[in-house]
């Protein structure tokens, strides 16, 4: 019994400080800034790199200002990939950018700050979920990023690099 007890516990604290990014049922601001031509390709995180069947990004430009994306995931189970679908635009606050990202099956965004850092890499840092905050007026929204962004504990610990495929 104690042994389970143990066990849950620290499940427990691994999920309360593993993470998920923030969602909002707003997204920072409505798209209106330009496609970057940087992040549009094939992108593969770097602890995926060496996989044989890696988890990675198809990043196109949809119109002038949206991004479609596909995040595909290999199933070992099934040997094949599946497919999440999403569009995403960018909203800069500052100096830094921020991705919108708009589940396609589900009403809500989640908000990354992505550093692009020329043409064949990328770092993306997730708003960290432990906001407690809710918005449903994208100005207050962006009126609170502004004032929290700089700090490091708005973001989860761990920055995910992406890489592009040559």
């Amino acid at each position: 019994m104690k042994k389970v007890f143990s066990y849950l516990a620290i499940l427990g604290i691994s999920v309360i400080l593993w993470g998920c990014p923030y969602r909002s049922t707003v997204p920072l601001s409505e798209a209106i800034e330009p496609v970057n031509k940087q992040v549009v390709g094939t992108w593969y995180p770097k602890h995926e790199r060496s996989k044989q069947n890696p988890e990675y990004y198809s990043i196109e430009k949809k119109d002038s200002v949206h991004y479609s994306i596909q995040h595909f995931q290999y199933n070992d189970k099934d040997s094949t990939y599946s497919v999440k679908d999403y569009t995403a635009w960018t909203t800069r606050i500052e100096n830094l950018l921020f991705m919108n990202v708009k589940n396609e099956d589900k009403n809500e965004y989640y908000i990354h700050r992505l550093d692009v850092m020329g043409d064949e890499l990328m770092i993306l840092y997730q708003v960290t979920s432990n906001i407690d905050e809710t918005f449903d007026d994208p100005e207050k929204m962006k009126t609170f990023f502004q004032k929290h962004m700089k700090l490091s504990f708005f973001y989860e610990k761990d920055e995910v690099q992406l890489f592009k495929k040559k």
